[in-house]
């Protein structure tokens, strides 16, 4: 059977992935997204007790019971010891529990390409993806490519502070290796309908090599 493209997503913090995925989508992409299934995760009993058991029960909500991720996400992000020890636990919890859903979704999905069809783009929305090693999973790597300016722009209309910004960018790998590991790049920096083409471009790319 002919497979699929498995392609992946990469770029800075706010810099428009999440918009990317959503355009590919709507033009018929599958989209696993690791976010998803990584709120799942969370809910489930045996994740989310130890969690509670090393963290306490603060990280719970007071009215569903589930994890807050808000809170979670005050004590796993920054540059101090504390912080880097709390997301290697909650990383070492969580992301062999998601490897493994991303992984049966992903084979589920590329069983159901036809030989007569033409290739489907699967879209890998995972937001460490190198650093979680699931590029080795991809056949192309796009890296959307937005100005710092912007991407701080509209972290800030999210709510975040210019610190919080900094902290999440400085969690991840840097932008110049990131770029250097793509095999494509997209420009950010203008308006929708221009990277609407460029979408449209870059999928004619991947279908009719």
């Amino acid at each position: 059977m002919k497979r699929s493209v498995v392609l992946g997503i990469l770029g800075g913090v706010a810099s428009g992935k999440s918009e990317v995925t959503r355009r590919l989508e709507a033009r018929g992409a599958h989209v696993i997204h690791a976010d998803k299934i990584g709120h799942e995760v969370l809910r489930e009993k045996e994740i989310r007790d130890r969690l509670v058991q090393h963290f306490g029960s603060d990280i719970l909500s007071q009215k569903t019971g589930e994890i807050d991720r808000a809170r979670m996400a005050q004590l796993v992000f920054g540059n101090d010891t504390i912080a880097t020890e709390n997301r290697r636990f909650l990383e070492g919890v969580v992301h062999p529990r998601i490897r493994t859903l991303i992984a049966e979704r992903l084979d589920s999905i590329q069983q159901t390409i036809a030989p007569n069809e033409r290739p489907q783009i699967v879209v890998l929305d995972v937001p460490l993806l190198i650093e979680s090693g699931w590029n080795k999973r991809c056949d192309r790597i796009l890296f959307v490519d937005t100005d710092e300016e912007i991407r701080l722009k509209r972290a800030m209309a999210r709510g975040w502070t210019t610190n919080e910004f900094r902290d999440r960018e400085a969690a991840q790998l840097p932008l110049d290796q990131k770029r250097q590991i793509a095999t494509d790049t997209i420009d950010n920096n203008g308006p929708i309908a221009s990277l609407d083409q460029r979408i449209d471009q870059f999928i004619n790319t991947l279908t009719n090599p």
